[in-house]
């Protein structure tokens, strides 16, 4: 489904087109995703989070490729459709290669198919999923409608409905194979698997929280139209090659230092202090915010892989699929979460001192009252607007200029300190997470079909 979703979009001759692409091959990557159970089972349970970091080995080379490449294609006509010519033979390879190499127990649950089948979590899913949509479409909705509006109302109040509906139904439902099966949760109190599971949850929307507030500062702070296309993209690297960076320090010094517990809080602080230190931004201390950038995602590539590793050992072996699963929908969950709250919350507090703080930068300037709400109104349309209103002179444009610079500030900073709320109930999680040494052990859990070892295996 994903290379054909790539394909789809690769031969688009319409917008419509393009995006059923997009949509059919993201509910393939989303099965792909969890090649991230599969690649750490097959390896001593010691190696776990190199295992966890090599199966996003791949995103690696895109977070920091990606944007350099996206950029030419943008800037190079219809060059565009070979990233996803490229996404297609990609996909395409992989899933070739699996059918020749990739041999994994046929039931590692002693479950069949047509079993399984009969006892999958059909009505949670009806519950969990349009919930899960209705929440973000109502938060995205307030970063243009009020907040009063119903059409932000409404969604969230149904989606949370549908989520509590949600809850009520794993604990009291009959499912035999439920998708958050309580007992799960419950285990040791909560901190096996729940305080993990929160933790992947959080940590992510650090990740689209910079990817919010850092590209914002690069476009309305460090470009003009004479910037040069390489200085350009070299802005764009120093969170990605920071991720790569931090995930690389896990890989090489994980099995090194140990003490897992001792190194995911301390590298879950670290991402949270240099997230919040991205709150002393302004115009002009672009230096120092690209090493803040660099220094989060660093931090935040370790707490990441880690919090995954954590989460899939909070759990018995045989329920590692459903870990697995739970884990991605906290990493893309939580993080299109974060993109949702942290985009409204810039969008209104910027709208919000712009229109306060313009009018008296343009009056002091030389402009009258009229000309200084005129010119509220046609600052976000653009300088062909700008130029229709009588009386605006180049001070008068500088300082609205300012003025709109500074108030993207405001609005960045407010949106790096409301991202501390969630570091700071991820970082109570990760105090009551249990210590993970004694199961980072040379057991291996599964064995292939074509393995030296595979009568090992428990199930086939």
């Amino acid at each position: 489904m994903a290379a054909l979703g790539m394909l789809i979009s690769a031969t688009a001759k319409s917008p419509t087109q393009f995006t059923a692409g997009l949509a059919i091959a993201g509910w393939g990557g989303g099965f792909c995703q969890m090649a991230m159970c599969s690649i750490p089972e097959l390896m001593p349970n010691r190696y776990r989070h190199i295992g966890i970091c090599l199966s996003d080995g791949f995103v690696f080379v895109i977070v920091i490729f990606g944007p350099v490449v996206g950029r030419y294609a943008i800037d190079d006509g219809n060059s565009w459709i070979y990233i996803y010519y490229g996404g297609f033979i990609a996909q395409l390879s992989s899933l070739i290669a699996l059918a020749c190499f990739y041999f994994p127990p046929k039931h590692p649950r002693g479950v069949m198919w047509t079993e399984a089948i009969r006892g999958l979590d059909y009505i949670g899913t009806a519950f969990v999923v349009p919930g899960v949509c209705l929440v973000l479409v109502g938060i995205i909705n307030t970063t243009y409608m009020s907040t009063s509006d119903p059409k932000v109302i409404a969604p969230l109040v149904v989606g949370f409905v549908l989520l509590v509906a949600f809850g009520f139904w794993e604990t009291l439902g009959n499912t035999k194979y439920p998708l958050c099966p309580p007992r799960i949760f419950r285990s040791h109190n909560g901190r096996e698997f729940t305080a993990p599971f929160i933790v992947a949850f959080i940590v992510t929307m650090f990740y689209y929280g910079l990817n919010v507030i850092y590209p914002t500062m690069v476009n309305v702070f460090y470009l003009t139209p004479e910037t040069p296309r390489g200085y350009e993209l070299a802005l764009s690297l120093p969170g990605n090659i920071g991720l790569v960076f931090g995930a690389m320090l896990l890989i090489c010094f994980g099995d090194v230092l140990r003490h897992y517990w001792w190194t995911l809080w301390i590298s879950w602080a670290g991402m949270l202090f240099w997230g919040g230190m991205m709150a002393m931004v302004t115009p002009s201390n672009k230096g120092l915010m690209i090493a803040f950038a660099f220094l989060e995602q660093t931090f935040f590539g370790w707490a990441q892989y880690l919090s995954v590793a954590f989460t899939q050992l909070g759990v018995h072996q045989h329920d590692l699929g459903m870990s697995g699963g739970l884990a991605g929908v906290a990493r893309y969950a939580g993080g299109s979460l974060a993109q949702a709250i942290y985009v409204s919350i810039m969008a209104n507090a910027q709208s919000a001192r712009f229109a306060a703080t313009l009018p008296g930068a343009a009056i002091a300037a030389g402009a009258d009252d009229a000309t200084a709400t005129a010119l509220l109104a046609a600052f976000p349309l653009g300088s062909a607007a700008i130029a229709e209103i009588p009386g605006v002179n180049e001070e008068i444009l500088a300082a609205a200029g300012s003025a709109f610079q500074w108030s993207y500030a405001h609005a960045l900073k407010i949106t790096a300190l409301s991202s501390l709320s969630f570091g700071g109930l991820g970082l109570i999680c990760c105090f009551l997470c249990e210590n993970i040494d004694a199961k980072m052990n040379q057991t291996t859990n599964v064995f292939l079909e074509n393995d030296v070892n595979a009568d090992k295996n428990e199930f086939h």
